[in-house]
C-alpha cells in the first residue's frame, strides 16, 4: 500500500471524516499519514483560521502578506523548498480563492468547468457512502452528532409518507443564532401556530449545536414541519438543513436560494425564498392544511442517483505526481 503524508490546517473539526480523504484512501489504496503541515505531501487548508476575518482584512489591505512568503510562513511551510501540493477545502459558504491553494472544494457551481476545481455541497459530505466501500463515519462525527445519523442514500429517495399527519403539533426549529430573517419569520408563524424552539439561541444552558441534550432526529418525532432557512443565500450553498428535516420526517420550511431545485426535488419542500413578503401570512395560513401539505409528502428529495465519479477523478488529478 502506497503512504502519503497529509495535513488538514484551519479546517472542520472531523476532517478526517470528509469525502476526499475516503476516496483517497479507499479508491487509490493510499495509507494517509496525518503529520504538520511542514511534512505533508498534501495539504488541506480550511476557512477556519484563528482571527481568520482581521487577518483578512490586513491582507487585503498590504501588499506583503500577499506575499508567497508571507503564504508559506503563515502555513508553515517557510523552512520547506519543496512544497506539499494544496487543497483549499471549505465547508462554509466561501468563494474558491478565499484561500490561495493549487485546487479548491467548496459549495460554489462550477460555473466555468474549472478543472481545479470541484463542487461539495455541504450535504453530500454527511451521506452514508459505505454501500460504495467508503468507510462509514463515528455517529459522534459530523452532521450526525447533532442530527442523530448519517444521511441514508436510501431515505432521501423515498417520500416522507402522509403519516406524519397524524402529528399533533406542527412546527419545531433548531437554532444557534437568530440571523435574518428567522426572528421575522418566527414571528409570523406564531400568529398562526405554536413554534417549538430548540437550540442555544433560544437555551443558553446548551453549549452548541454539537453539545445539546437531544439529537434532532428524535425531537422531529413530534412534528409535522422543521422551519430550517439557510444562514445565508447564495447560489450552491445548501447545508444539512433540508435532509435533516426530511429524514426527521418533516415537510422542510426553508429560506433558501433558488437553485436549489439543482440539488433536491422542489416538490417536497416549500422554500420561503420564492414568495414576496406580503404572501407570507397566506401561506402560513395555508400550512395549517393537511390538505395542503399532504402534497410535499409523496415525493422523494433526491429525484436523480447521486455518485461519487466527479470526486474520484478530482482525486486522481490531485494525486496525479503520487500515483
Amino acid at each position: 500500500m502506497k503512504k502519503i503524508k497529509v495535513s488538514y490546517i484551519w479546517g472542520h473539526p472531523n476532517y478526517k471524516e470528509l469525502l476526499i480523504p475516503k476516496i483517497i484512501k479507499t479508491f487509490f489504496n493510499f495509507e494517509i499519514i496525518w503529520t504538520k503541515p511542514s511534512q505533508s505531501d498534501l495539504l488541506f487548508v480550511g476557512p477556519y483560521k484563528k482571527f481568520g476575518k482581521i487577518i483578512k482584512k490586513i491582507t487585503n489591505k498590504y501588499s506583503f502578506f500577499q506575499s508567497q512568503f508571507f503564504l508559506n510562513f503563515d502555513r508553515g511551510l517557510s523552512l520547506r523548498k519543496e512544497k506539499p501540493i494544496t487543497v483549499f477545502y471549505s465547508r462554509e459558504n466561501n468563494r474558491k480563492d478565499y484561500e490561495k491553494a493549487d485546487f479548491s472544494i467548496t459549495s460554489d457551481f462550477n460555473y466555468e468547468n474549472d478543472p481545479l476545481y470541484i463542487r461539495i455541497p455541504v450535504w453530500k459530505d454527511y451521506c452514508d457512502w459505505s454501500e460504495i466501500g467508503l468507510e462509514k463515519s463515528p455517529i459522534n462525527t459530523l452532521n450526525a452528532q447533532r442530527f442523530g445519523e448519517h444521511y441514508s442514500l436510501k431515505k432521501l429517495m423515498e417520500p416522507i409518507g402522509t403519516e406524519i399527519l397524524k402529528k399533533k403539533a406542527r412546527i419545531c426549529c433548531f437554532f444557534s443564532k437568530l440571523y435574518f430573517p428567522r426572528v421575522e419569520h418566527i414571528n409570523l408563524l406564531k400568529k398562526h401556530f405554536q413554534v417549538s424552539e430548540y437550540g442555544p439561541a433560544f437555551d443558553n444552558q446548551i453549549k452548541s449545536h454539537n453539545h445539546s441534550n437531544f439529537f434532532k432526529k428524535k425531537v422531529m418525532e413530534d412534528f409535522t414541519i422543521n422551519y430550517c432557512p439557510e444562514n445565508e443565500i447564495f447560489p450552491g450553498w445548501y447545508t444539512e438543513k433540508i435532509p435533516d428535516a426530511f429524514l426527521g420526517k418533516n415537510i422542510p420550511l426553508t429560506w433558501a436560494d433558488t437553485n436549489i431545485s439543482n440539488d433536491f426535488n422542489s416538490n417536497c419542500f416549500i422554500n420561503l425564498n420564492s414568495f414576496n413578503s406580503d404572501e407570507l401570512d397566506n401561506l402560513f395560513t395555508e400550512l395549517q392544511s393537511n390538505e395542503y401539505l399532504t402534497k410535499f409528502l409523496k415525493e422523494p428529495l433526491l429525484i436523480k442517483n447521486i455518485n461519487l465519479e466527479k470526486e474520484i477523478k478530482f482525486c486522481e488529478t490531485i494525486l496525479k505526481k503520487f500515483i
